[in-house]
């Protein structure tokens, strides 16, 4: 008998163990084939936003540059007396909906979604003013849906709070409904005086969908439960699908966050059919605007080896006309110029077709303007205040590559950001000797203009606009535009300190962006991703440098002030006060370690532009 009794034991607990583990298989399997939010809105959905697990993102962020920021034990009670701070200054958030902030950012666990979809016509009425009063005109109105996929997991229920909350509060007029759809339930608002105001939601598993378009969320029930026989989705949607197969990590991984666009179909669902917006929608074509087919991209947290990545695409038809046809950059070198320092905040250089464009431009511009009409009504007119001939002298000696540098300068002020813009010239002489004393002639007779010599560098200055007196406690820098030649660039700076950095880079006293150890490393991750191909541009960036602006400006008491006047009506600046009275911020120094740079390249590829930015990782 015990012998027996042990065997049935065992046995039982082997069943009971296989079907726990059947059930466990079960439950995955029901998870693993529940519909994605892409598989959920239609084919032609006109704007996406997704992300792709928000408890995912989160563990991803912690181990970013940022989370790690925030734990840094010189920082973290820094961030937590302004999130603190900003959870008490939200009370009033608890009373409307039943859950302060903290625990509503706590709601959602998985896939979260926000899609514009498309809908049929609705009438609507619109009002404007005519000779004999207000006339009123009756219209077609396209009226889009918006849609939202939740996945909150365990924390339905303060959804279900929130929710219960919400009607507790909606107007007498607001009418509410239930609809069975199989074994889902269906909850209906809808306004009896206001055919707008109205909405809907189901719950299931977890899952919240809601729809501004009760009629619309029914067949996204339907969808939801597979019930709704032939569907085209989003995911079949060859636009999209083009767009994110190109958005994904160096090593395939999935985007956390993805969006996508179609602007056009935006357009004209929110035209009214009146004669006016269907002649400028039928003018579309002309203008050459259909060629923009989607827009979209991704961003990516915490991959190997990178910070994080994000990408952009453009996806245009081909060949480009009209005003895309303006869209002309080209592959060319992006190597920094010898004299760029490496003290600069951030750089940029592009290489573009500069003739193609001019030529699309004075296309387009004559098919409206009439024959040479640009030459007549533009050229003329700025070769008359100039004293040049603007198309020769400068758009036809244009060889297509503009630079730009940013830099901050000293004392800091809320404006301290100041840019270096240089323009690659074929003869930098005509341009020199021609040119530019013309231009400065006209500009003398408006401000003071002076000319100055740093080393190898001889430039022009002046300040726009007359008798300014800066006064010492200037909250902002007043602008000074300095024009000058380098090598076979017209440069121009809005600061005299930015064109110190260049000289003194020009003249061999500062080191130069070429050389540096970050930069290189920045350039030898695009050359990696471009795998020998040439790129139209390029970025490179140092966010220690623009931080450590904020960072300034935050010690500077004259800035708490400031701060403390808009706190009183602002709860997040008010929040960020407290944390900055209460706490003081450590040397700079303990932010900078987790800051790595960061860069970027531009393609033009068959299928349109595309961008990629991303940041290292800092060790």
């Amino acid at each position: 008998m015990p012998r027996f009794s042990c065997r049935q034991a065992i046995v039982t607990a082997i069943m009971l163990a296989s079907a726990t583990l059947l059930s466990c298989q079960a439950a995955n399997a029901q998870e693993a084939t529940r519909i994605t939010a892409p598989q959920l809105f239609p084919e032609k959905t006109l704007a996406y936003v997704r992300v792709d697990d928000v408890a995912k993102l989160r563990e991803d962020l912690a181990r970013s540059s940022i989370g790690k920021l925030g734990k840094d034990p010189n920082l973290e009670p820094i961030f937590s007396e302004f999130y603190g701070s900003l959870v008490n200054s939200t009370a009033n958030m608890q009373e409307a909906i039943g859950l302060n902030l903290d625990e509503l950012l706590s709601i959602p666990r998985g896939e979260f979604a926000l899609a514009l979809l498309p809908s049929d016509q609705s009438s609507g009425r619109v009002e404007r003013n005519g000779k004999e009063g207000r006339e009123s005109v009756s219209v077609q109105l396209n009226a889009p849906a918006l849609a939202m996929l939740l996945d909150a997991g365990d924390e339905i229920s303060s959804v279900q709070v929130m929710l219960k909350r919400i009607e507790e509060s909606l107007p007498a007029d607001m009418e509410q409904s239930e609809k069975n759809v199989d074994s889902l339930t269906l909850h209906r608002y809808q306004n009896v005086n206001r055919q707008d105001q109205r909405f809907a939601y189901f719950i299931d598993k977890g899952v919240m969908i809601a729809c501004s378009d009760p009629d619309y969320l029914e067949q996204l029930a339907s969808v939801w439960l597979g019930t709704a026989g032939e569907w085209s989705s989003l995911a079949d949607n060859r636009r999209f699908t083009s767009i994110l197969s190109r958005c994904v990590g160096t090593q395939g991984e999935r985007p956390q966050v993805s969006f996508y666009v179609d602007p056009l179909a935006i357009v004209r669902q929110f035209s009214p059919k009146t004669a006016t917006s269907t002649a400028v929608i039928a003018m579309l074509p002309a203008f050459g605007l259909d060629g923009i087919q989607a827009l979209g991209g991704s961003w990516i947290v915490a991959p190997p080896d990178f910070d994080s990545i994000a990408h952009f695409h453009a996806l245009l038809s081909s060949p480009r006309r009209s005003i895309l046809g303006l869209l002309r950059p080209k592959s060319g070198s992006t190597s920094p110029e010898k004299w760029v320092p490496d003290t600069i905040a951030s750089y940029s250089t592009l290489n573009w077709d500069t003739a193609s464009t001019l030529t699309a431009v004075e296309q387009l511009y004559n098919q409206f303007r009439g024959e040479d009409a640009l030459n007549t009504e533009v050229f003329a007119r700025v070769n008359g205040q100039l004293k040049i001939d603007l198309r020769k002298d400068v758009i036809e000696n244009l060889e297509g590559r503009l630079t730009m540098l940013q830099g901050f300068v000293r004392p800091v002020t809320i404006n301290s950001g100041s840019n270096v813009y240089a323009i690659r010239m074929k003869n930098i002489d005509y341009i020199k000797n021609n040119v530019l004393p013309k231009v400065l002639e006209v500009v003398a007779g408006r401000s003071e203009v002076t000319e100055e010599r740093i080393g190898k560098l001889t430039f022009s200055s002046f300040k726009p606009g007359r008798g300014a007196n800066p006064q010492a406690d200037r909250p902002i820098r007043q602008p000074e535009i300095c024009v000058g030649t380098i090598d076979d660039y017209l440069v121009f700076a809005d600061s005299r300190y930015m064109m110190q950095q260049v000289a003194d880079c020009l003249n061999g006293n500062a080191s130069r962006l070429l050389d540096a150890l970050e930069f290189q490393l920045i350039s030898d991750r695009i050359a990696a991703q471009l795998q020998n191909k040439e790129c139209s541009a390029i970025s490179y960036s140092r966010p220690e440098e623009s931080l450590q602006l904020f960072y300034e400006l935050a010690r500077d008491p004259k800035n708490r002030e400031r701060l403390r006047q808009v706190a009183d009506s602002n709860g997040f600046f008010k929040a960020l006060l407290a944390a900055l009275e209460k706490r003081e911020l450590p040397p700079f120094s303990v932010i900078s370690k987790y800051l790595a740079p960061g860069g970027g390249f531009l393609l033009d590829e068959e299928t349109g532009l595309h961008y990629m930015s991303f940041s290292l990782r800092r060790e």
